[in-house]
């Protein structure tokens, strides 16, 4: 048996798949059609059910799911807001615990004027150091991405170089979820940690907790995409007749 060949099949029919997959989607799709996220979607998005919740797509379930393995709280669409343009818009994620709001954005949705207008309108002019605000430089507006692809070459536990094993590796990269990719709309780095104090997650750009205000001093940051995190990922909409969360 040639156990290379399995593993380089294995991979070529998971992209075979995910690229079928995506042309199916595609050739469905109605600009504005209910079912669509805000009518940019350019793959239609399957109303998909996590944790007592029905969201617009699977990327938007598995952010949720991702967040509950931080222990950062969320609300899922709760507000409608006017924008200074006059636009209404409608944020997906409120993280009311570290004055945060996540806008979740699949592949080919590229837009996000409203929520860099959103970010604009809610960031304070105060200098980084000398903030007194609430919330360190004003409520932040992250744009969650879909997960940046795991790669078993870089898991360490698939280091031993003379005793590679293939099978394990192809098993893992199917169960992983990739890596929690984000930008801020403020236009600078943003970390996420988990809070040695109050053991909470929070994305941060200043040294300073925004779940407990306490400093950040010797917990470790991660930065977009980076392979110590997990996206949790839930992959199909609610079973009919079926109480279980998708995954």
């Amino acid at each position: 048996m040639n156990i290379q060949k399995d593993w380089h099949t294995s991979l070529v029919g998971e992209l075979v798949e995910r690229s079928l997959h995506q042309q199916i989607a595609r050739s469905g799709y109605i600009p504005g059609q209910p079912g669509a996220l805000d009518g940019d979607m350019t793959i239609e998005a399957l109303p998909t059910w996590y944790g007592g919740t029905t969201f617009r797509s699977a990327l938007e379930a598995s952010w949720a799911a991702t967040l509950d393995t931080l222990d950062i709280v969320w609300e899922y669409e709760p507000e409608t807001i006017t924008l200074p343009s006059g636009v209404t818009y409608i944020p997906d994620f409120k993280l009311p615990e570290i004055g945060a709001w996540l806008e979740v954005k699949g592949t080919g949705v590229p837009r996000i004027g409203k929520a860099t207008e959103f970010g604009k309108s809610l960031a304070c002019n105060c200098k980084l150091h000398t903030c007194t605000c609430d919330w360190p430089g004003g409520e932040l507006v992250v744009i969650g991405h879909p997960p940046k692809p795991y790669d078993p070459w870089l898991d360490p536990r698939f280091d031993d170089s003379e005793n590679i094993n293939y099978r394990a590796m192809a098993k893992a990269q199917r169960r992983h979820g990739g890596h929690p990719n984000w930008t801020s709309t403020r236009g600078r780095a943003l970390w996420l940690t988990r809070c040695g104090d109050c053991n909470r997650g929070t994305w941060f750009d200043s040294a300073r907790c925004r779940a407990c205000r306490g400093p950040l001093a010797g917990c470790m940051g991660y930065q977009a995409g980076a392979s110590a995190l997990e996206f949790r990922r839930i992959t199909g909409p609610k079973p009919a007749g079926d109480a279980g969360e998708a995954a």
